[in-house]
């Protein structure tokens, strides 16, 4: 933003000596001996920033109590930069993914959480092998959802690693189904001949 004239200025601040024109230009301004104002023109750029945005930024430049003064439509803290911003992004990232791993690991120790991947495994492995490995899947997963929704309904907790366990058993039930599958469509064809 530039400083501008205006009708009603009083006064004009100059630069100081020790800075040139454009590093800071004259000020004019209004005022009555309480208080100091001034006119400022913004760029473009710096109006769609007010603009979407909001935030204009008034500040004293580095060490000087009195003009010149700065305005600004756009950011004037230092952003760090783009890379050093997505290390950080990537490093919360895989420090979540890992605290992530270690409660899992955790839970598997839990009687419960064992029980959970039981029942989906032993349901998907009946429905899959009996209908379909998707089949199985589906209804292995429902269970366990079933189970957290009955949890929370009759004043319990529902866990979302009770679900998650569940749904690991489905998901092992399945694939342990497809196995059959394929195995049965070798083994039955050779025995009946």
């Amino acid at each position: 933003m530039k400083p501008i004239d205006f009708p009603q200025s009083t006064k004009v601040l100059q630069r100081p000596s020790t800075m040139t024109d454009k590093e800071c230009a004259s000020l004019h301004v209004w005022s009555d001996g309480n208080q100091c104002v001034s006119c400022w023109e913004p760029t473009f750029k710096e109006r769609l920033n007010i603009l979407f945005g909001g935030k204009v930024w008034l500040g004293v430049l580095s060490g000087k109590t009195q003009p010149p003064v700065f305005v600004s439509g756009t950011r004037v803290f230092n952003k760090a930069p783009f890379s050093a911003r997505c290390r950080a992004f990537f490093g919360l990232v895989v420090e979540s993914i890992t605290e992530a791993i270690r409660t899992t690991t955790r839970a598997t120790k839990q009687a419960d959480k064992q029980e959970h991947f039981l029942a989906g495994l032993v349901i998907a492995l009946l429905a899959g092998s009996l209908v379909s490995p998707l089949y199985g899947l589906l209804l292995g997963g429902c269970a366990g959802l079933i189970k957290e929704f009955v949890d929370y309904k009759g004043c319990g907790m529902p866990e979302i690693l009770g679900f998650v366990f569940t749904l690991l058993g489905a998901i092992v039930g399945a694939l342990v189904a497809v196995f059959l599958m394929m195995l049965l469509e070798v083994v039955l064809p050779s025995m009946l001949m």
